[in-house]
């Protein structure tokens, strides 16, 4: 499900998906974060950590620990945060592609369809 609470590119949008898609991302994000960081783009890292911040502030977790991997969540993120997330996302399924790691290629194309969702 999508909900478009505010408009344009700072809208803020709500995507439900599976914790295990949130998880992807999340662990996405953190490897953008610390290769930024390795390049000295504090703009990137800012970016990233803002992004992971948000999710760790909506993920309910259980006990301190994530929720079941198939349990659905809802994350809200400005449409450029989301565009942010999926660039990684595309960036990281070749990645993954080259190295035959099909089960990460799937998880980055999973998290790719549920952010694409925004435009239609």
């Amino acid at each position: 499900m999508i909900v478009l609470v505010e408009a344009g590119k700072d809208d803020v949008v709500a995507l439900d998906m599976p914790t295990r898609i949130w998880a992807g991302i999340d662990a996405g994000i953190d490897n953008v974060i610390s290769s930024a960081a390795g390049n000295g783009d504090e703009a990137v890292v800012e970016v990233g950590q803002r992004i992971r911040k948000a999710g760790w502030d909506q993920v309910p977790w259980v006990n301190g620990a994530w929720p079941p991997m198939d349990q659905v969540i809802s994350i809200r993120l400005t449409v450029a945060e989301w565009m942010f997330a999926a660039d990684e996302a595309r960036h990281a399924i070749r990645l993954y592609e080259e190295l035959g790691d099909d089960e990460s290629a799937q998880l980055g194309r999973d998290a790719l369809a549920v952010i694409e969702s925004i435009g239609r």
